[in-house]
This record gives C-alpha cells, structure tokens and sequence, in this order.
C-alpha cells in the first residue's frame, strides 16, 4: 500500500507566496492613483470645493499652465468654486507613479475638453503632482503641467496664393526671416539658421511653422499686399515682423 506524501512549506515559501509580485504591487499603485485623479478632476469639473480639500495638502501650490502662475490652496479652491458652464471633462491615461516613503511623483495626460458654442475645444497637458501620504491618506502637495503640442490641420492653398507670401520679414536690427521657395514648398529661414521651416497653410494668411508650435498670421493692406507678419508662441510670446521693401 502505497503511503501518502504531504508537502510542507517552509515560512518563507509561504510569505512568498502570499506577497504581491512587485509588477502586480506597481499596477496596484498606478490604479489607485488613477480612482484619485478621476474623482479629484470630477471635483473641480463640478466645483465641489468640500470634498476637493481633503485630498489637498495645506501647503498645496498649484502651477497655472498657461502663465507659469503659483498659486495657494486657498486660492486655487476659490478658482475652482467659479463654476463653468457648461463644466468641463477631463481624461488622464498614460499615468506612471514613482512612490518614494511617504512621497508619490505621479505623471500623467491630461485631456480638458471645453465647449465653446457649439464646438468643443481639447488642450492637451503632460502633468506632475506630487503627493504626500498623511494619516494613511495621499494629499496633493505640488501640481505642475506642460501643454502639449498638437499638430496643425493643414488646408489647401495653391502655388499662385502662396506666392504672394514670399519675401523679407524684418523681426529685429540685424535679424530677418527670408520667406522663399525650396521645391513647392515655402520655408522660412532667419537670419543665422542653416535650416528653415516649412510653412504649412493652415489658412488663406495663416501658417503654421513645421506644422506645430508657433503660428503666424500675415496681414495685408487694403489692396490685399502683404504688409508682414504677426507670430504668436506657446510661452505667450508675441513678435511683429514688417516686409522688407
């Protein structure tokens, strides 16, 4: 007759196979800071300023994308409680969690939709919070968010249209931008550059420098001859160029 065997594994094994692989613990960690993020954007979208607090840390400074503007607890919650309307949605994905001890470096995508009349208007950010573990609960410490670039959509604008375009740009003393022909495309090249950018049209006086960033907008006179160009940048920037006789 043929004797049972039992298995008996040592305390080691068992704590081993008990505890969570660190992948598992990693994905753990990104999912509960996503349910965070998600009811925390929930909470300013609806202007919910009570329950907003408790997940802010009374230190809190909130960086203001579009200025560079640094802003308190107190004041970003007074910013929040002017509700919009309509309120608008924003999406996270892409999040990444670095925890250090008690403090968490959370990066992630920020989609805000807004809608403008009929329209509905996305910004995309690339956001960094740093939150801080409290009384066993995450508090929002510093938030600080960089936009994203999104390709321009490009029109049609025949050879003949865009001709009139071409020309000498003065931007400062000693500094021009040459706007010429390479192939059937226009590029502009300031002065210095070896290499210029393409300027795609994204309407009939409008262009966008390699299709993203910067955009300039040319202006013309009565008769329709154009007088130069205003180019507007991400940081606020804005720079006024006259066409060189």
């Amino acid at each position: 007759m043929r004797r049972a065997t039992l298995t008996v594994l040592s305390p080691l094994a068992l704590v081993c196979s008990a505890w969570p692989s660190p992948a598992r613990a990693q994905a753990d960690l990104v999912d509960a800071f996503r349910q965070l993020l998600v009811a925390q954007y929930a909470d300013i979208a609806h202007g919910d300023t009570t329950e907003l607090r408790k997940g802010l840390a009374d230190d809190l400074i909130w960086v203001i994308g579009t200025s560079g503007t640094e802003v308190t607890k107190s004041q970003f919650l007074a910013a929040v409680g002017q509700l919009q309307v309509p309120a608008p949605r924003f999406d996270v994905d892409s999040i990444h969690v670095q925890r250090i001890g008690d403090v968490a470096l959370v990066g992630y995508r920020r989609a805000d939709h807004r809608a403008v009349g009929a329209l509905e208007v996305t910004a995309l950010t690339r956001a960094l919070d740093v939150f801080v573990r409290r009384r066993g609960e995450w508090r929002l410490e510093r938030h600080t968010q960089t936009w994203l670039v999104v390709p321009a959509t490009p029109v049609a604008l025949d050879s003949a249209a865009r001709q009139a375009f071409v020309g000498r740009y003065q931007i400062g003393p000693g500094y021009v931008d040459d706007v010429h022909w390479e192939g059937d495309q226009l590029v502009a090249t300031a002065s210095g550059q070896g290499t210029g950018a393409t300027l795609v049209p994204v309407s009939s006086s409008a262009f966008s420098p390699d299709g993203v960033g910067a955009l300039m907008m040319f202006e013309r006179d009565a008769t329709g001859r154009v007088l130069g160009y205003v180019q507007g940048y991400p940081d606020g920037r804005v720079v006024r160029a006259a066409r060189l006789p």
